[in-house]
């Protein structure tokens, strides 16, 4: 449990900033990059967002060796990457649902700029405006899927379980990256 298998080179923690974190675009990071080659096999689909909670950051993450307790400890539960489709009204819900809360809830594929007011700026999904009559591959944990932390935008979409623990597929990435480099950026900001 103590071996080493990656370095971090700088402490990061779930409350560090309001609206994204680098511990949670790690974790949005490392869902999709593990999670989407296994979905791509089956389905020949793409994941084109991640969405986890910020809840279930149980730890931070400090400075030094990177260990499997230290995953274990960051995401203790045996919640399993899985994969919903959503339509864009559904998107809509979902972004709606980032904006309200005001939280960290890790995101990845997705980019939702508010103005001062907390109105809406931008939207995008993989850099493209969010469309309404698309439908879209969201990659989140079972826990969310079957309505954790009140995200009913999930209820009765279809869905493919990949059979992929998210602290497995942590454990998987840390052992195949020497050092841990994730910032804080403009995916989800609120304009001065």
């Amino acid at each position: 449990m103590d071996e080493q298998l990656s370095f971090n080179p700088v402490s990061m923690n779930k409350n560090d900033y309001k609206y994204n974190t680098p511990i949670g675009n790690m974790l949005a990071a490392i869902v999709r990059e593990q999670g989407a080659p296994i979905y791509k096999s089956r389905t020949g689909k793409d994941i084109d967002v991640v969405l986890l909670n910020h809840g279930g950051i149980r730890s931070g993450m400090p400075a030094g060796p990177v260990t499997m307790r230290r995953a274990y400890e960051i995401m203790p539960f045996d919640n399993e990457i899985t994969i919903v489709e959503l339509t864009g009204e559904k998107m809509n819900e979902l972004i709606n649902y980032l904006i309200d809360r005001k939280r960290a809830h890790p995101i990845d594929g997705m980019q939702i700029i508010l103005n001062a007011d907390n109105s809406v700026n931008k939207v995008s999904i993989q850099n493209k405006p969010l469309d309404k009559d698309k439908t879209y591959t969201v990659a989140t944990s079972d826990y969310l899927y079957s309505g954790g932390d009140d995200m009913s935008f999930f209820k009765d979409a279809p869905m493919v379980k990949i059979d992929y623990k998210i602290r497995n597929a942590t454990i998987d990435y840390f052992k195949k990256v020497d050092t841990i480099k994730f910032e804080r950026d403009n995916r989800f900001e609120v304009l001065d």
